[in-house]
């Protein structure tokens, strides 16, 4: 189970994610992402990964693609630090090519 909890930033938001990100949580989080398009585009987005036990292959696809359209990432824990640092150095190589 995800929940999902957005809050206002001074000049974005920040979206803080507990609990699984698996399964059907993976949809869950992308029909969220997906119901902000003009505030991704105008502000920044970060995405707060802090309290989240688990995520499944999908779940870092999901996040990875969020990467992509400009969502920042704030994690705690040696999990979630190293699936970040996955999805960044993934998704520069790809940039690079």
């Amino acid at each position: 189970m995800l929940k999902i909890t957005a809050q206002s930033e001074l000049g974005g938001l920040l979206l803080v994610l507990e609990g699984e990100l698996a399964g059907r949580s993976n949809k869950e989080l992308i029909l969220y992402w997906q119901s902000f398009p003009g505030t991704r585009e105008m502000d920044k987005v970060r995405v707060d990964l802090s309290s989240v036990t688990f995520i499944d292959e999908n779940g870092i696809e999901v996040l990875r693609e969020m990467y992509r359209q400009g969502a920042e990432f704030l994690s705690s824990g040696c999990m979630n630090n190293c699936i970040v640092e996955d999805i960044i150095r993934s998704v520069k190589r790809e940039v690079r090519r």
